[in-house]
Parts: C-alpha cells; structure tokens; sequence
C-alpha cells in the first residue's frame, strides 16, 4: 500500500504565500479600465444659471453666500455664478472621491475573495499532486516532523514545489541544503521559494540552476536576501533570463549583493544578464565584503566589468584569510587564558582541600588528644578505685583476723577467776 501524505498549513502561513497566487497588476489594471469606462452621474447635474434668476431670488442666493451686491444685476449674477460654478465643481469632486472609494473597497474585496479562491484551489492541486507520489509524500512529512536529513534533493514540480516552500517556513525542518536542479521549474514556483527565504534562517546552501526562472523569482529571491543572512551558497546558473527582463533582474541583484552579509558563494553563469547588467552588479559589488566565489560566465559582460569582479573577490577572500588567522589567534589565546584560568581555580580549589584536610585533621588529632586524655583519666581512676578498694578488703581482712584473739583472751579470764 502506498503512503500519501499532505501537510496542514494555518492560515497565517497561507496568507503569507497568498498574494504569489494571484496577478495583481492585472487585477489593477482591470479596476483601472473599469473607472475609466464608468461616467460619473453628478457631471450631468446642469449648474445653476445666476442671470435665470429673479432679483429677489439672486440678493437672497448672495446673502447666503456672504456676497455683497453691488446694485448691478449683470455684475451681481456674474459675481454669483462664479461661486455657483466652484460650488458646482466642489460637489462634483465630492461625488467623484466617494464613488471612487466606494470602487477601490470594492475592488479590494474582490481582489481578497479571488486570492482566497486562488488558494483553496491551489491547496487542491498540491494535495491531489502530493498524495499521488509516495517519495514526495514521504519526504514532505519527514520534513514536517523535523527529522528530515539535512542535504535534501526533491524531485518537484511547479505544483508541489509550492507546498515545499510552505513546509520551509519555518527553521524547525532541519533542512541546511536543498537540490532544486534541472526540473524544468518556472516563476510559478520561483518566486515561493524567494518568499520561502524571508522567514527561513535554517537553509545554507540552496541551488537552483538548470530551471526556467525569470525576473519574478530573481527579483523575489534577492528582496529575501536583503535580510537574509545566513544563506551562503546560491546557484542560480543556467536560467536563461528575457532578453526585455535583463535590467531588472540586474538591478534587484545588484540591490542585493550590496545589503547582502552572508553569501559566500553565487553563480549566475549563463543566465543572459548582458553587458548593462554586468555593469550594475560589478559597481554593486563593490560594497561587499563577503563574496569571495562568483560564477559569473556566459553572460557577455564587459572584460573591465569582470577584471573589477575578480579583484573585489581577491580582496574579500585575502581579507576573510586574514581575519580567520586572527580570529585563530584570539581563539587559541582565549583557550590559553581559559586553560590558565581552569589551572588557577584548581590550584586554587586544590588549596581550599588541602586546608580543608588540615583542618579536619586539626579536629581529629584534637579529638584524639582528647579521648586518650580522658581515656587515661579513666584509667587512673579506675586504678585509684582500685588500690582503695584492695586497701578496704585489706584492712577488712586484718581486723577479720584481729576479733578471734579477743574473745579468746577474754574467755582466758574467766577461767583463771
């Protein structure tokens, strides 16, 4: 039995992706056309004549107005029409701003109904393209509970491609190195990964040569990287740009190697840039110091443009040399200091136990001192008692002895009487 999977999103993410879905330009074009071709009603309300009006009915419209009559009527209606006209136009305007609001919320509201119809059908695609390949349902769930491996090559299509993007969101996928190469994808799928780049901060390498990218996704994908930087490595070779897209693929790519912190190595080789691109990206490259390999062949650049790419790049990498020794350095001295450190506190505690033990021995020399004093204290009171008690039975002993010789003595008397 095969495994289908399809991944849930909620909708925060989907609103992130949702605009992608949807041709905006041609949406605004659309609305554009629509208030053109609309008349508006209030240019067919007539403006009030002054000169139509009675003298009575022309001082009391002046009056109103805060306009002082000059007891002509031709000047009067001719001072009261030209207020009657900006009044007239006023309201017009008035009416125009209101109607026109009233399209624009109405248009928005469409345009959010369309992308959301846009989504839930794009959600169909995905899932019916997912469930129906096992190895992209596999991976994709793998890649959802985080225990996918690290280096990844998925075999997408413009289709699934855009759940890939989605699963990417986040830096809980463990994902460092994504192969995207010769699957003959499209903008459709492009720009989703350069919108992917904005949030990501897991990804390092991700190579994306050998497709039909085009300014929508180089565009998307070098916006992301104005403040992305943790990306170093990014293959965008092989994807031959219009001839009619050219500079604007040049400017967002040299808008970014200039903001960019972090990649290390790009390739645009073979990608049809042309000379005024190459222009633009070797002045752009100028202010970065952390390229150090840039692929930048079959684009028909100037030789200078190149000289000046390949000098900039000998820079950064003789400079990043440089700091990696001194950062060798202060890493060994700051293991030398944390090593002399760790053989003080030794010392140190070493000192603490061994006065610790001479203390304690301290006590327990005391102690015994003390048992032995008493010990022999005992004892000698022990000797004491005894030598009495040997004097006591002696001298019980003795008068024993002496009593018998009385009594005979006495009865010796007696008998002599």
């Amino acid at each position: 039995m095969s495994f289908a999977y399809f991944p849930t999103f909620d909708s925060c993410l989907m609103d992130e992706f949702e605009d992608l879905l949807l041709d905006e330009e041609a949406l605004h074009v659309e609305n554009d056309g629509d208030l053109l071709n609309d008349k508006d009603e209030s240019e067919l309300i007539p403006v009030l004549q002054a000169d139509s009006l009675n003298l009575k009915d022309l001082l009391h419209e002046m009056e109103k107005r805060g306009l002082k009559a000059r007891g002509f009527f031709a000047d009067d209606a001719k001072l009261l029409q030209i207020q009657l006209d900006r009044e007239h136009q006023d309201y017009i305007d008035s009416k125009k701003r209101e109607k026109e609001d009233a399209r624009k919320l109405e248009a928005e509201q469409k345009y959010i109904q369309r992308r959301k119809a846009c989504t839930e059908i794009a959600l169909v695609e995905e899932k019916e393209e997912v469930e129906n390949n096992e190895r992209i349902s596999i991976l994709f769930h793998l890649i959802e509970q985080g225990i996918a491996p690290s280096y990844c090559r998925a075999e997408v299509n413009n289709v699934s491609a855009r759940t890939l993007s989605r699963l990417l969101w986040s830096d809980s996928s463990g994902v460092t190195s994504l192969d995207l190469t010769n699957l003959n994808l499209s903008d459709d799928s492009g720009v989703f990964f350069g919108r992917m780049l904005k949030n990501n901060r897991t990804l390092i390498k991700l190579e994306l040569g050998d497709n039909n990218f085009g300014a929508k996704t180089f565009s998307e994908i070098s916006e992301a990287l104005c403040s992305n930087n943790v990306l170093q490595y990014l293959s965008l070779e092989s994807n031959m740009v219009k001839t009619n897209e050219r500079l604007k693929v040049a400017e967002a790519l040299a808008k970014m190697i200039k903001q960019n912190k972090g990649l290390r190595y790009m390739s645009i080789w073979r990608c049809n840039i042309g000379k005024e691109g190459g222009q633009l990206i070797s002045e752009a490259i100028r202010n970065n110091d952390d390229l150090t390999c840039f692929e930048i062949g079959f684009n028909y650049w100037q030789c200078s443009d190149i000289k000046l790419i390949q000098s900039v790049l000998l820079r950064n990498r003789d400079r990043q040399m440089i700091e990696a020794e001194e950062e060798k350095k202060i890493k060994e001295r700051e293991k030398e200091t944390q090593l002399e450190t760790e053989a003080q506190e030794e010392n140190s505690k070493q000192k603490e136990r061994d006065i610790a033990w001479l203390d304690k021995q301290k006590v327990i020399r005391a102690e015994q001192r003390r048992q032995d004093m008493e010990h022999e204290k005992k004892k000698k009171e022990d000797d004491i008692e005894t030598e009495r008690r040997k004097m006591e039975e002696c001298i019980k002993r003795v008068s024993q002895e002496k009593r018998p010789k009385k009594n005979k003595t006495k009865k010796k008397k007696k008998g002599n009487k």
